[in-house]
């Protein structure tokens, strides 16, 4: 009788270890696995926090680029302006270029000459009017002979 008993004892204390090392793996197991858990979530909350730096970050470049651009096509007006308020002055500089050569000489009589120039330049202008002004009370062109 001793030997069934001592069996039945064997049995019992090798179902025991067994049972314990079962539970103590699924703790294990159930413990790895929470910490696993508990690390993707920093993960996930770390990589969060990074995604909506570099979105701010990218809406902050977005905005500094927009604000460049208004400034470029500012600066390109102003240039623009620039650059036909010097063809204007060069325009200038070039139909008062006889003037200066005439002021740097000091002679007298090439401003004379000049002034007589203007003057006949407008007197010829206004006899052409005059002609048109005549002309205009003609009869038409088809039956008027020059």
């Amino acid at each position: 009788m001793t030997e069934p008993l001592h069996t039945h004892r064997l049995l019992t204390a090798t179902m025991t270890v067994v049972a314990l090392l079962g539970w103590g793996t699924y703790a294990y197991s159930t413990h790895s696995s929470a910490t696993r858990d508990q690390d993707r979530l920093e993960g996930i909350a770390r990589i969060t926090t990074e995604r909506d730096a570099l979105h701010s970050e990218h809406q902050r470049l977005v905005s500094g680029q927009l604000k460049l651009v208004s400034e470029q096509q500012r600066v390109q007006g102003e240039l623009a302006l620039a650059n036909t308020q010097l063809a204007a002055a060069r325009e200038e500089i070039a139909l008062l270029a006889p003037q200066r050569n005439v002021a740097k000489k000091g002679d007298m009589g090439a401003i004379s000459l000049a002034l007589r120039h203007v003057k006949r330049s407008r007197s010829t202008r206004r006899r052409r009017k005059h002609a048109r002004r005549l002309r205009s009370d003609d009869p038409p062109r088809s039956t008027w002979l020059p």
